[in-house]
């Protein structure tokens, strides 16, 4: 019996030791990992964990960092605007024989078919994007008005206030172009990179969706249409025109924003890459594509430090908060902006 304890004894004293010496091993080599590994990489661990934000299209973390502080220029809002004017396609002359204003058949009226607002603020070191839909009603002198309608009506410096009014975002300038100079800006900046959420088909004049083409046909059955874009994500050249001006998405409302401020982030990518203080002359051959503006070079020569630093680390899409009714007073849809949540919503971005 006591011979059995021993040998027990002395097995339990070896395997102790040997246990404690692979402790020691494995706490050195933790150690190693801990203040070693980590310290090779303290700023990447750094960076990761004090991230502050995520990139709103759902890819991922991304560390966002002010980078724009000490680049000279000061934070700046332009509200940009495209028409679906198309007098090459469509007639917008009125008539005046019976002494009224009556529209001839077939002439359509035209308004703001795209509206965004790109906000740069060197304090949050963002540029934010705000896209608007153009059913979006507001007050005006005549009662409710879609703000499509409002540029028309009342035109741009109106539209730039009201724009104001509900966003909280002071406005420092604007650009407006007409939908069939679309071909000519990206002849000046660039095919731009945007997303086509759905196939968008076209009999040459409007563009359509799946569902749509089959309501067309239904009323005409030799109607042509032609796919004019596959859904996909790449580089929007010539078909630019097509892509903003179609509405019928599946998602809706929701997708039309969403390629609004895209496309202008596109846009803005291809800015950042022009040649280190070339804008400014660059600015006159893309001007030529602009039909209103109040932009100068003086103002584009100033802020190019800022406009290089665009990237899409430091960009952000936020949409207007309200509820979209499928009929309004007139029987058309509309947007319900709650102006008071989007003023809040918006408020640090100012």
């Amino acid at each position: 019996m006591l011979k059995s304890l021993k040998a027990f004894g002395i097995a339990f004293l070896i395997s102790a030791v040997v246990l404690g010496i692979a402790a020691a091993i494995i706490m050195g080599s933790l150690e190693d990992v801990l203040t070693g590994s980590f310290s090779k990489h303290d700023s990447e661990i750094s960076d990761i964990l004090n991230g502050d934000d995520t990139d709103d299209e759902g890819q991922g973390s991304a560390t966002v960092k002010n980078d724009l502080t000490d680049l000279s220029g000061e934070s700046f809002s332009v509200l940009c605007v495209m028409t679906d004017y198309r007098p090459d396609v469509y007639d917008y002359t009125m008539s005046d024989a019976d002494g009224v204003g009556i529209f001839k058949d077939g002439v359509r009226r035209y308004g703001a078919a795209k509206i965004c607002i790109v906000r740069c603020s060197k304090e949050t070191g963002r540029f934010v994007f705000i896209p608007l839909s153009p059913l979006t009603r507001v007050s005006t002198a005549a009662g409710n008005e879609r703000l499509y309608d409002v540029y028309t009506d009342y035109g741009i410096d109106f539209l730039r206030a009201k724009i104001e009014a509900v966003t909280g975002i002071p406005i420092d300038k604007y650009a407006v172009i007409n939908c069939n100079s679309m071909n000519s800006l990206t002849g000046a900046i660039g095919a731009v990179w945007c997303s086509v959420p759905c196939d968008i088909y076209s009999d040459g004049k409007e563009f359509l969706s799946e569902a749509g083409v089959k309501s067309a046909k239904k009323k005409d059955p030799k109607a042509k249409f032609d796919l004019y874009l596959e859904k996909c994500e790449d580089y929007i050249g010539p078909s630019s025109m097509g892509l903003l001006l179609f509405k019928d998405y599946t998602n809706g409302i929701e997708d039309e924003l969403t390629v609004s401020s895209m496309y202008l982030r596109g846009i803005f990518q291809n800015l950042a890459k022009f040649p280190e203080g070339s804008l400014g002359a660059y600015w006159e051959n893309i001007k030529a594509c602009v039909s209103f503006t109040d932009i100068d070079s003086d103002f584009v020569v100033s802020h190019a430090e800022l406009v290089a630093a665009y990237n899409e680390r430091l960009a952000k899409t936020v949409k207007a908060i309200g509820v979209f009714r499928t009929s309004g007073d007139d029987g058309e849809p509309y947007f319900d902006l709650d102006q008071s949540r989007t003023v809040d919503n918006l408020s640090e971005y100012r």
